[in-house]
C-alpha cells in the first residue's frame, strides 16, 4: 500500500529539511562556506542586483542582533531572531530582506503562535505587538527548564491568506543574552 503525503505535512517536511541544513551550516561550516551552503540550500538567488548596489553584504548579514537565534525565512526576504527572555518572555525581532527591523506598517500585519516543544500543538501562545519597534513577544505560561525547545508558527507580511504559517524552531540551552551590534 502507497502512502501519499497532504500538503500540510510536505509543507512540514520541507520546512524541517530547510532548518536542519540551516543549522547545520551555522554550527559546522567554516566561515564563507556556510553563506556558500545556505545559498545552495536556498535556490542560488542572484544577487547580481544587490551587489550592484553594494547591497550583498546587507542581505547576507544573517548575524544574531540580540544574542538570540538568527533565521532566514523561505520567501528570502525577512529574517527574525528569537531570544529567551529571563524569566519569562519570549521576543521575535522582525528584519527585511536586508536585516533591518522591519518597518512599523508591516508589522501590524505580521502574526503568531509560540508553541512549547518541536511541534506545533494548538492553541499556542498569541504573539503580541512589543514596546519596541518590529518586536512581536510571547508571555510564557509556565516555568522554563533548559533545555528548552519552541517553535513559532509565524505569519509575515505580504503572505497570501490562505497560506499556512511558516514554521521555525528555537532550542535554548540557557536565556538569550543581549547584545547589540546596531
Amino acid at each position: 500500500m502507497t502512502r501519499t503525503m497532504d500538503s500540510k505535512q510536505l509543507f512540514f517536511v520541507l520546512t524541517l529539511a530547510t532548518l536542519m541544513a540551516l543549522v547545520s551550516c551555522q554550527q559546522g561550516a567554516p566561515e564563507g562556506e556556510a553563506e556558500m551552503e545556505h545559498s545552495q540550500e536556498m535556490g542560488d538567488m542572484d544577487h547580481s542586483e544587490d551587489e550592484a548596489l553594494g547591497h550583498e553584504t546587507a542581505h547576507r548579514e544573517h548575524d544574531p542582533k540580540h544574542g538570540g537565534i538568527f533565521f532566514m525565512a523561505l520567501d528570502e526576504i525577512h529574517h527574525l531572531e528569537g531570544t529567551l527572555i529571563d524569566p519569562d518572555t519570549f521576543r521575535v525581532y522582525v528584519y527585511d530582506d536586508h536585516s533591518m527591523p522591519l518597518a512599523q506598517e508591516k508589522m501590524g500585519e505580521a502574526s503568531g503562535t509560540l508553541h512549547w516543544g518541536e511541534f506545533p500543538d494548538p492553541p499556542g501562545i498569541p504573539l503580541e505587538m512589543g514596546s519596541e519597534e518590529a518586536i512581536l513577544e510571547a508571555k510564557l505560561d509556565r516555568e522554563v527548564e533548559f533545555p528548552v525547545a519552541l517553535t513559532l508558527m509565524v505569519r509575515f507580511p505580504g503572505m497570501e491568506a490562505d497560506s499556512d504559517p511558516e514554521l521555525f524552531t528555537f532550542v535554548f540551552d540557557e536565556y538569550s543574552e543581549m547584545a547589540s551590534h546596531e
